[in-house]
């Protein structure tokens, strides 16, 4: 499966975006499934999520563990 991410909001070090508008939910899961299978790769079959407290964040967060989920690790949620 392919993504296109907006290319402004992929950094070196982070990504960085406005919700809705330049970055999604499509994203995120995106974001996740790529993870999960640099996880997968170096033998690891476990990561842990947390947020922040902006109002976005709860969205991004079930989309990032759907997509973890979906790249075969398990998710320990740990919240704020």
């Amino acid at each position: 499966m392919s993504h296109r991410f907006d290319p402004t909001v992929l950094r070196e070090y982070d990504i960085r975006g406005v919700v809705g508008d330049m970055l999604g939910a499509a994203d995120a899961h995106a974001v996740g499934r790529s993870f999960a299978t640099c996880i997968r790769h170096a033998g690891g079959h476990r990561v842990v999520v947390g947020r922040d407290g902006r109002l976005s964040s709860p969205m991004l967060e079930e989309a990032l563990v759907e997509g973890l989920a979906a790249g075969g690790v398990d998710v320990v949620r740990i919240g704020l």
